[in-house]
């Protein structure tokens, strides 16, 4: 099974509604943390917003959920402000 695949729900379904060993429970918990935001994530953040990256390609890169790129470039003011040269 690729836990690194799965989708937020999916790894959540598993957590807690799944009929299955405790080790893929484990797992799953164990991806749904990895994907946590980490304050360490925000100059990579800015650094690949400024590259041009799209906020698809950047939640791909830092492994976490589209969403919470969305969330960290408003929060920090970044989102609509690229500069293109």
């Amino acid at each position: 099974m690729h836990f690194e695949d799965a989708t937020k729900e999916q790894l959540i379904q598993i957590c807690l509604w799944e009929e299955c060993s405790i080790d893929y429970k484990f797992e799953a918990a164990r991806e749904l943390q990895l994907r946590e935001w980490n304050d360490d994530y925000l100059k990579d953040l800015v650094r690949l917003w400024g590259e041009g990256k799209s906020s698809f390609q950047i939640a791909i890169e830092l492994g976490i959920d589209r969403n919470v790129v969305y969330w960290q470039l408003e929060k920090h003011g970044l989102y609509g402000r690229r500069i293109t040269r």
